[in-house]
Parts: C-alpha cells; sequence; structure tokens
C-alpha cells in the first residue's frame, strides 16, 4: 500500500464524478481501512451531490512529495448524519507530478506587504502580477523597487473565491525593458507558509494543467 500512506482521516481530497462534464468537488478522508475508503461526500451549494452505486469516480490528493491520484468503484452513499461516499479502495494508485517543482505560467493579481524584522508590515501595500507559480513560490512583475533579500507577506488570488496568504522573500530582481508593461520582474520564494496554502496552489496549478489538456494545450 506504499502510494497510499499518506491517505490519513482529515486529508484533503478531490473526487471528480464522471458525466457529460466531469465535476470536481473538494473532500476529505473520513476513514480508512485495508479494503475500502469512506470520504465526505461531495456538496454543491450546500446540497448533497448524489452518486450513484458503481460509479468510478477519480479521486487526487497530495503529500509532501507529489501528486497522486487513483480510480475507485463507490459502492454506496451515506445521506444521514455525515453525508459520506464509502470508495473501493485500489491497490496503488498513479503519481501524477513531483510537488513544489512543476511550474505555471499564469496570470494572477498579488498584494504584497513589505514586513520589519519583526514580521510587522511596514509601508503601503504593493499590487503585483505573477508571470508563474508553483508550490515553493513565484516570478511576480511590479512597478516597485525592492531588494534581494526583501521579506515580504504575499496574498495572491487563485480566483475571486479562493486565496493563498505565504511569507517569502525576494531571490532575484530584474528591471524590465523601458517599453515594458511593468518595470521589474521578481523571483520570490516561499519561506514560511502553511501546508493548507500550499495544496491550494498545487490544486490550483493540477486543475489548470488539466484544462489545458483536455483543450489539447499540453
Amino acid at each position: 500500500m506504499g502510494a497510499f500512506e499518506p491517505l490519513k482521516v482529515n486529508q484533503p481530497v478531490e473526487i471528480e464524478i464522471p458525466g457529460e462534464q466531469s465535476v470536481c468537488y473538494r473532500s476529505r478522508v473520513e476513514y480508512v481501512s485495508d479494503d475500502r475508503l469512506i470520504v465526505a461526500s461531495p456538496m454543491k451549494s450546500g446540497a448533497i451531490v448524489p452518486v450513484r452505486r458503481g460509479t468510478v469516480v477519480k479521486v487526487t490528493y497530495t503529500d509532501n512529495v507529489a501528486v497522486y491520484t487513483f480510480s475507485s468503484e463507490v459502492l454506496s452513499q451515506n445521506i444521514s448524519g455525515i453525508p459520506t461516499l464509502i470508495l473501493d479502495r485500489p491497490s496503488d494508485s498513479k503519481r501524477i507530478q513531483r510537488r513544489n517543482f512543476v511550474r505555471l505560467d499564469t496570470r494572477l493579481t498579488v498584494n504584497l506587504s513589505l514586513l520589519n524584522e519583526k514580521y510587522i508590515p511596514s509601508g503601503e501595500t504593493i499590487s503585483a502580477t505573477t508571470v508563474d507559480i508553483s508550490g515553493g513560490g513565484m516570478m511576480f512583475v511590479c512597478d516597485t523597487n525592492m531588494k534581494v533579500g526583501d521579506v515580504l507577506e504575499a496574498v495572491i488570488n487563485l480566483s475571486e473565491k479562493e486565496t493563498v496568504t505565504a511569507i517569502g522573500r525576494i531571490v532575484r530582481i530584474v528591471e524590465n525593458p523601458p517599453k515594458s508593461r511593468n518595470r521589474y520582474s521578481a523571483g520570490f520564494e516561499f519561506t514560511i507558509i502553511e501546508e493548507a496554502e500550499r495544496d491550494k496552489i498545487i490544486r490550483f496549478i493540477f486543475n489548470q494543467q488539466r484544462e489545458l489538456r483536455r483543450k489539447g494545450l499540453l
């Protein structure tokens, strides 16, 4: 069961349910045994998403090393008490990518705050836009000149409803050509980030790559 060692109670997972258009739902592990896996039932707008017995769903999860996926058959759905899906536990999973090393080219808005030696914000909020992002850091462009070694708090907008907050340091600064839209490009390494926040980035990258593959662009 080596590939399944990371799975534990309360582990965040994503459940992809097949259909005319496959839909992914966030879930979590409720129970793990040798032959089955119980996860929180998918929800949409506060309502339980019905899943028929025998449906084969795709489960995606992460650990500190990589992103994994496997397919599993739905044995039953419990809608009383805590709504859950009981899944058949397969014998192995597929590692999709190494964690923290996959970098996605994407444009996301970022709000940056320069921190002092006590990690207290000092100065105005700096607006920036990502050039790329990974689980370990990002490259962004902005019009504010910063120094290598500056420590900042970053609030990254993955979507209208989801943000990631991390503390990091500038590891590289490049002054862009005069006609560029932004004056500076900066390499930013995450130094303090909760694993739940890093997981958001990993899921975001995976979902974006999956959509690009679906469109034949990756």
